[in-house]
């Protein structure tokens, strides 16, 4: 299915997009609901959401989901751009049709776009790069990601205002046994790997901010923060936080832990900016159904989790906040990891779908 309706008179294609937004997404009607923050958002706080991060079919956008987006008040998407869904043979013809549909449709509902380059997960499991990465060496895989990564930049210059620099490489051994990752490249391969996305943006779209993306829960990501301020220009640190790791943990109570994180992210960046830039809640379903409904429970705790987060990302100071994500799916491989949506498969709205858009209402600067 086409992602944009297929039109030849593009005025009348975007006059029948209007008004489908309008008849069949209304504006979300927001409760009452006080910013639980203790004062409202920056006004360039970015309101986000990982949109489409792993390619599989499940995860496809169409335009009712944009519309139900914009709807929601979510202001910033985070889109992958698979390597792997690019380019399915290597060195052959660049594939960007889903992706051009898609950020065109984004940009023309007000959504703002923050773009992963260069994702190097590559089986099966997390299929984001192309298996045939597989087979390369360090030097044949910085030479390929580099024909790619300048191609996808230079596309997307004028339409793409953030770009992230790959996925927690800092970790990369740790994706290897998760089966995330074939293999684990030498650090200076890595390095290099970080080095190369960095200067395809710098090189194709000098305006754009980067993204230093990491996870603040393993030792050592500081020093890795420090050590690639000297190596490669990035605007801003991404900060992938899970303080309710584990199903069924408290959806309250991690605030100083997470204002801790982003003040030493600013310490080791030098004052760079800082996003929680990845962040969720799983909500598993009672296997079997109990007395006490423990799949409500948790969906309730996920919608409780919007709010704390929230108000530890505006206290604490960061610049954004996207949530893991927008939806359930069940093509994952890994149980867990089809059940952090905040919509199901079928579009059906958690409660946390309308708590974030009643918060976003509640906290955006007048």
């Amino acid at each position: 299915m086409n992602l944009v309706p297929n039109c030849t008179f593009r005025k009348l294609r975007s006059w029948l997009l209007a008004m489908s937004c309008a008849i069949l997404v209304p504006p979300l009607a927001h409760a009452d609901l006080a910013c639980p923050a203790s004062e409202a958002a920056p006004p360039d706080f970015q309101w986000g959401l990982v949109a489409y991060h792993v390619n599989f079919p499940g995860y496809e956008l169409q335009v009712e989901d944009l519309d139900r987006m914009a709807a929601n008040g979510v202001q910033w998407i985070r889109i992958d751009f698979a390597w792997g869904r690019i380019e399915p043979e290597q060195g052959g013809a660049f594939d960007f049709s889903y992706f051009d549909t898609l950020v065109a449709a984004a940009r023309e509902r007000g959504l703002r776009i923050a773009g992963t380059l260069g994702n190097g997960y590559n089986t099966r499991v997390r299929p984001v790069a192309p298996l045939w990465t597989q087979k390369l060496n360090g030097p044949q895989y910085v030479a390929a990601l580099a024909r790619y990564a300048d191609a996808v930049a230079e596309r997307y210059a004028d339409t793409v205002e953030v770009w992230a620099l790959e996925n927690e490489l800092h970790i990369a051994v740790l994706h290897v046994a998760l089966q995330w990752r074939h293999r684990v490249y030498p650090p200076a391969i890595n390095q290099e790997i970080l080095r190369t996305l960095s200067q395809a943006v710098d090189r194709r779209d000098p305006t754009a901010q980067i993204v230093l993306t990491l996870s603040p829960s393993f030792p050592g990501w500081q020093r890795f923060v420090k050590e690639s301020t000297q190596r490669f220009r990035f605007d801003a640190i991404g900060l992938y936080t899970y303080p309710s790791f584990n199903a069924g943990a408290p959806p309250t109570g991690f605030e100083a832990e997470v204002a801790g994180q982003i003040a030493d992210a600013k310490a080791a960046g030098a004052g760079r900016e800082v996003l929680i830039f990845e962040t969720g809640y799983q909500t598993p379903p009672d296997k079997p159904k109990t007395p006490e409904d423990e799949g409500a429970l948790l969906r309730e705790n996920q919608a409780i989790y919007i709010e704390t987060m929230v108000r530890a990302a505006i206290d604490g100071g960061a610049m954004g906040v996207y949530f893991y994500q927008y939806l359930d799916n069940p093509d994952e491989l890994i149980p867990r990891e089809e059940v952090f949506g905040l919509v199901t498969p079928d579009r059906t709205p958690k409660p946390a779908w309308g708590r974030y858009g009643n918060t976003i209402a509640a906290c955006s600067t007048p």
